[in-house]
């Protein structure tokens, strides 16, 4: 089997980076521009296509991956290509499957083995441009679905820092009702003041969702929603998950403001004082 690459330093590339055990095993000679593979067993059909396709994904989707951000989806800001860009990188290493329909994904080096496999098989001689430009019609297309929801993400991402934007702009909008407010991560979350006193209708301190309609913001009640509402000048946080999703935005909003500490160093419920 010869594979022919456009030029010699291709192919010496591609040659580079084969296993010096498959080499061996396969018996691999480049020549100008082409290798010359002789196979002995199915199994080593199947490794040379995992090399190619590893090849394949190092060499080109990352400017695969940017033409379809932009000649498909229109983000022409190089900003928002990287941002999005990096997402798409982020679920290809597994670091977002929990995200929407990843876990309906098929691993992209898997379709290209499957479309690889039968011709390496089938044809004495195959070129390796041929390969990338008219063989790969499922792989490009997986590489599609990869950047839409990487898309959804981004935007979801956009949505979000612009709530928490508002949300700070609030904050330092209204005179702080409070100096200090203690929060204890229970269920349902207690909140006192510096005195120790538990706060009880927070809603009732201000009439605070007529004012986020204002900046345009609907949103149901929450602990972080609360804590604006009174817009202390320090947030003191118990709670063993400072790393859950309501604490990060709690984080987020209050910056500096906040402070997490263990639940295992609040009061003991006998010193609270409860109004």
């Amino acid at each position: 089997m010869e594979i022919d690459f456009d030029t010699r330093q291709e192919a010496a590339e591609f040659y580079r980076r084969l296993p010096s055990s498959l080499r061996q095993v396969t018996g691999v000679m480049l020549i100008n521009s082409r290798l010359a593979v002789f196979p002995e067993k199915t199994t080593d059909y199947k490794e040379f296509a995992q090399l190619i396709a590893r090849y394949i994904c190092e060499r080109y989707e990352k400017k695969w991956v940017m033409a379809i951000i932009e000649n498909y989806y229109y983000f022409t800001d190089p900003e928002e290509q990287v941002a999005i860009l990096n997402i798409v990188s982020a679920i290809f290493a597994g670091e977002k499957n929990d995200l929407p329909q990843t876990e309906v994904l098929e691993d992209r080096r898997t379709i290209i083995m499957d479309s690889l496999e039968g011709i390496l098989q089938e044809h004495h001689s195959v070129s390796f441009t041929s390969i990338v430009r008219f063989r790969l019609t499922a792989y490009r297309k997986a590489l599609r679905r990869y950047v839409e929801i990487a898309i959804d993400e981004y935007k979801l991402e956009q949505e979000y820092q612009v709530f928490i934007d508002k949300l700070r702009r609030i904050i330092r909008a209204y005179k702080p009702l409070c100096e200090k407010i203690e929060v204890y991560d229970e269920q349902p979350f207690k909140l006192y003041d510096e005195r120790h006193h538990l706060i009880r209708n927070i809603q009732s301190v201000r009439s605070f969702y007529p004012i986020l309609k204002q900046w345009g913001i609907e949103a149901e009640p929450s602990i972080v929603l609360s804590l604006i509402a009174l817009a202390p000048k320090q947030v003191i946080v118990y709670t063993d998950r400072p790393d859950h999703g309501v604490m990060k935005t709690l984080h987020r909003v209050f910056e500096d403001r906040v402070c997490f500490v263990p639940s295992s160093l609040h009061l003991t419920s006998g010193n609270r004082v409860s109004q």
